[in-house]
């Protein structure tokens, strides 16, 4: 027993009163926190439950107990960095901005993170869309749910009635293009110096490119 590592004794000194669901929940952020790495590393196809439960250090038996497989493993991984990551981009940017400055301060907290948290942004963008069909609807509806902000961008813009109804969806699609290609060629150095790239994706066909320079040099950028 003084071999395991104090988060899978459950009896150490000070933690015989957690209730099981506690010990659980611990073990299943460790796991999750194992699984983000080994996902990202191996790839969803090539990892095995064998390969999680070897570097979580604990039996396959524990790992079943609190997955159902290597999918819900994955699925419990995804949401986890998705709620983490929203999470951090909303305390980033500024709440009573107008879209434009949203916009684009929320685009430079996106690059700020990915280049920060390289693994779990591979898992968002890279492994996701191959992670099997109940991964891939996910990352569908993940996408989908960008469509509102994006589309919001009408509201200012002084071409709003040139725009065509499927911008929104090509707009994502390029940026999610450019985001996983970073991800996947690890070219993450500098990446938020490429804000006004990717800005000039987004904003530019709301904006123009004149407006969406001037938007860019207003956003104060934090270290």
């Amino acid at each position: 027993m003084d071999l395991l590592p104090e988060y899978l004794t459950q009896g150490a000194v000070g933690r015989g009163e957690l209730s099981r669901d506690v010990i659980d929940a611990e073990h299943r952020d460790h796991i999750l926190d194992v699984a983000t790495v080994v996902f990202a590393k191996r790839g969803y196809t090539a990892t095995t439950v064998d390969h999680i439960v070897s570097a979580a250090r604990i039996g396959v038996g524990r790992f079943y107990s609190l997955f159902d497989g290597k999918q819900d493993c994955f699925l419990r991984a995804y949401e986890r960095i998705l709620a983490t990551g929203r999470a951090r981009v909303a305390e980033s940017v500024p709440r009573e901005a107008d879209w434009p400055e949203l916009a684009c301060a929320t685009l430079q907290s996106v690059l700020r993170l990915i280049a920060a948290e390289p693994l779990a942004a591979r898992i968002l963008l890279a492994e996701a869309p191959t992670a099997g069909d109940a991964a891939l609807r996910r990352y569908e509806e993940t996408i989908d749910q960008l469509v509102p902000f994006l589309r919001a961008g009408r509201e200012v813009s002084p071409v709003a009635e040139e725009l065509p109804q499927t911008l929104e969806v090509a707009v994502l699609g390029g940026l999610l293009w450019f985001l996983q290609q970073r991800v996947v060629l690890g070219e993450l150095d500098g990446l938020e110096d490429r804000l006004p790239e990717v800005a000039d994706l987004v904003l530019a066909p709301y904006l123009g490119k004149e407006e969406t320079e001037r938007v860019l040099e207003s956003v104060v950028t934090v270290a």
